[in-house]
């Protein structure tokens, strides 16, 4: 790499850095950023025939009409209530576990995951039930928030997920697999966080006893809670088995589809969109304007998460198109595999970085910035492209969850008044060692992930 080139990447990541510190739209930095170093490498003409093809071809594509059904199917289904009546199933059958309503909280949190894709929309609809109720039964706030936080960020892994059809057309690994490839992880993630809530709460994390003998400040007056004693369990109705066989019936339409070769991802992402406004529709259909009202709501956020993701893939293809024209992938790949080093090491450290930037930064911005450079290398050194995105989902999971940013903690935070982040924050950590664990796991059994995509396509 000339003395030139080197300047210009070193002055467009410094660019990119100083524009997301001045806290602008990550899509934004990553146009600009990338716009200039295009400029200064390929000149003028360049720049202007790529910004006027790149938004186009980085879009366009049929396969890419996945992310806003997927986006439609999990907004419609929090308009349906749905949520509710999984949260209830499922504390209805862990309720006799240690740490029970904790544990219902996990697998309600998978449960709706498995119909949304989007962490911060499963955090927000699981949320104000669970931390609720756990309230009620003498649950510390702050532990019991620590625990939505943590059970939303299946919400990116177990499929329907958003963030890895993302990461499929980034590097053109079949987001067939990449779905098909989440089911194990994501349960194994729902077992791990089980075991751990389970010793946590032998040892009173939970309560309010244990954060005083902990020497932790004790919650507000308003976040005070009751004895578990008085507390009678909900009973079920049959709207909440329905409600809880809806979200199977949309589980089943997206992997089962694709496991079964009747529909493409694409297909199955659009099936499953209209069999969710068909739920709606059969919930709401003794009141028709509630249905209406409704349905423009789900529409209308859909417009607005779809535009934000596809901005995303547009800044994403400008940057991207900018380290193809320095050569900057490539000379990473010769330096690494030139210097000898293990491709576990190079896993390691990038895995490391993202946990990092998870730190600062959204999950998906983390990943149109990172994959470029570090997909190429990783691949060169025989690293399965499935398993990278599989561990790429669990590593920037942790940055949802993790201070300052933590997207997770706040969004939860802001549904409980009084409620402060930093409380959720000292709390989260034994999850986030239980996350660690998982990835480890991961590395060393990768089977876990690849096993069942290798066993549909071979």
């Amino acid at each position: 790499m000339s003395l030139e080139t080197i300047f210009v990447v070193t002055l467009v990541i410094g660019l990119l850095v100083y524009i997301v510190l001045a806290e602008q739209p990550i899509w934004l930095a990553l146009v600009i950023s990338g716009g200039v170093g295009i400029y200064l490498l390929k000149g003028n003409g360049v720049l202007m025939s790529s910004l006027g093809t790149l938004p186009f071809s980085a879009t366009s594509k049929y396969s890419f009409l996945i992310i806003p059904m997927f986006v439609l199917m999990g907004v419609v289904a929090s308009k349906a209530r749905l949520a509710e009546d999984v949260y209830a199933v499922a504390e209805k059958f862990s309720r006799r576990l240690p740490g029970g309503l904790a544990i219902a909280t996990i697998l309600a949190c998978g449960g709706f995951a498995a119909v949304t894709g989007s962490s911060v929309a499963t955090v927000a609809t699981i949320g104000r039930i669970a931390i609720d109720e756990m309230k009620k039964h003498g649950y510390r706030v702050a532990a019991a928030a620590s625990i939505v936080a943590s059970g939303g960020t299946l919400g990116v892994l177990i499929p329907p997920s958003i963030i890895l059809v993302v990461y499929g057309i980034l590097t053109g690994e079949s987001i067939g697999r990449l779905l098909l490839a989440g089911i194990g992880p994501g349960l194994l993630s729902i077992a791990v966080y089980i075991v751990t809530i389970v010793v946590l709460y032998k040892r009173g994390f939970f309560t309010e006893r244990a954060a005083g003998h902990q020497g932790q400040q004790p919650e507000s007056p308003a976040l005070a809670t009751t004895s578990s004693n008085a507390i009678a369990p909900r009973r079920l109705t049959s709207s909440n088995y329905v409600g809880t066989a809806y979200i199977g019936a949309l589980f089943f339409v997206v992997i089962g589809g694709l496991y079964s070769g009747l529909f493409t991802a694409t297909e199955s992402g659009a099936i499953a969109a209209a069999l969710a406004v068909v739920v709606l529709f059969v919930r709401t259909v003794r009141t028709p304007a509630l249905f209406l009202g409704r349905f423009r709501e789900a529409v209308s956020e859909t417009a607005q998460l779809s535009s934000m993701i596809f901005a995303l893939l547009i800044g994403g293809a400008v940057f991207t198109y900018f380290l193809v024209a320095s050569r900057l992938p490539m000379i990473l790949v010769q330096a690494v595999t030139s210097a000898d080093v293990s491709a576990m090491t190079v896993l390691l450290l990038v895995l490391l970085a993202m946990l990092v930037l998870g730190c600062f930064l959204d999950s998906l911005s983390i990943l149109v910035i990172t994959i470029p450079l570090a997909y190429p290398v990783l691949n060169s050194l025989g690293i399965d492209g499935i398993l990278l995105g599989i561990l790429a989902v669990k590593a920037i999971e942790i940055g949802l969850v993790t201070p300052p940013v933590g997207l997770n903690v706040y969004v939860v935070s802001a549904a409980v008044p009084g409620l402060e982040p930093s409380a959720v924050f000292k709390a989260i950590w034994p999850m986030v060692i239980a996350d660690l664990i998982v990835i480890a796991l991961l590395i060393v059994f990768p089977g876990i992930a690849t096993a069942l995509p290798d066993m549909m396509y071979g």
